[in-house]
């Protein structure tokens, strides 16, 4: 997985989706990932169990309320909505190389929301998507994806 990320080669913006059923370890892994080289990235967040966040009551904007405390650690700027918040995302990450994790994705439109497109993020960014669902990471969205293997 790490090899895939490509940390020292390339100044492109890379998307790596992790792909398998649930409970293979796919956050288990791409939290030691985060950890081991989070530390080389100007900014760093990992978003947990965003389907179960996405459904509460404004858990949408306080995903990116996250987002952006913690990669800019701004706390003043007000996000009243997802339309506004993905100005503003798109606006404050794009001159800055982040380490991005977006754990649990099931819908087109939570990506959509944490990130938007490649242009959000500086050159050098790495964005790791979990997901159960492979339609997630079909097409052009992202540039690799690791099937996790069943343990035996």
């Amino acid at each position: 997985m790490i090899q895939l990320l490509d940390i020292q080669q390339s100044n492109d913006v890379l998307l790596v989706g992790m792909w398998g059923m649930g409970g293979i370890g796919k956050t288990t892994i791409a939290k030691a990932i985060y950890n081991k080289i989070g530390c080389s990235f100007e900014g760093r967040s990992f978003l947990a169990n965003i389907r179960e966040v996405w459904e509460q009551n404004a858990g949408q904007v306080n995903l990116q309320k996250q987002l952006l405390f913690d990669i800019c650690k701004e706390t003043t700027t007000k996000i009243q909505n997802i339309e506004s918040g993905n100005i503003i995302l798109k606006d404050r990450l794009c001159r800055k190389r982040v380490l991005l994790v977006l754990d649990d994705v099931n819908t087109l439109d939570q990506l959509n929301a944490l990130c938007g497109s490649r242009k959000w993020f500086g050159s050098g960014s790495r964005i790791i998507i979990t997901t159960r669902d492979l339609h997630i990471l079909r097409g052009n969205r992202v540039d690799q994806v690791y099937k996790m293997k069943e343990m035996d």
